[in-house]
């Protein structure tokens, strides 16, 4: 797409925080165009290193994983890469599972999620971070939106006899959730599926990064 605003936007404009990024990790704020409201997610204020060889890398495959999700209700849409260092899409307005109260939730919800879940899997894509809250968004809708592809994994590049264990890990984010928030809607199968997953847990290791939060942005 057309690329609708660009740094030197951002730079006159009054962006408001959404996340700090941790050490190697961009920063998400809320950009106004045209009372049109855009996420941008930034590597500039990381460290010279990481963001000219790590954070490059993430937004090009994020670019990527959004743009082949392209059309499927739940993704955010349409990406757009602002420059080396960051990207952009449209704003949904709602609240991340983890600041949902279990009772604000849809007993349909989580369905929905699995539902978007395999939609993605039918594009070749993974996401590989589900069970994060943060990267589940429940919409004013009260639906189901999936963010923060920067683990996501294109099928087409790995073997096929990984393709069921890297959905799997999916799936699994989805029931691990479910049970957290509302286990009282889950089923037997999806338990004992979950159950199943966990046994073999051992085999995805890598889980966040080491140090905390950046201070502040640099200039």
């Amino acid at each position: 797409m057309k690329q609708p605003f660009t740094r030197q936007d951002l730079k006159r404009a009054q962006c408001s925080v959404l996340r700090k990024g941790r050490w190697a990790n961009a920063d998400l704020y809320l950009y106004q165009e045209n009372d049109v409201a855009w996420v941008v997610k930034d590597f500039l204020p990381c460290a010279p290193i990481v963001r000219k060889t790590w954070g490059r890398f993430l937004i090009q495959r994020e670019f990527h994983a959004l743009d082949r999700l392209h059309g499927i209700t739940g993704i955010p849409q349409p990406p757009f890469i602002l420059d080396p260092f960051a990207l952009g899409y449209r704003y949904i307005p709602g609240r991340t599972l983890r600041d949902t109260p279990s009772e604000l939730i849809d007993a349909s919800f989580f369905k929905r999620l699995e539902v978007l879940v395999e939609e993605m899997h039918q594009r070749n894509m993974v996401h590989l971070d589900i069970r994060n809250r943060r990267n589940v968004l429940i919409t004013d809708q009260g639906r189901p939106t999936l963010l923060d592809f920067q683990s996501s994994l294109n099928l087409d590049r790995v073997p096929r006899h990984l393709h069921d264990l890297l959905k799997e890990i999916d799936l699994s984010g989805v029931y691990k959730l479910w049970q957290l928030k509302t286990p009282e809607t889950m089923d037997a199968a999806r338990k004992e599926r979950l159950m199943e997953f966990d046994k073999k847990r051992f085999l995805w290791v890598l889980k966040g990064y080491p140090l905390g939060t950046r201070k502040a942005p640099r200039s």
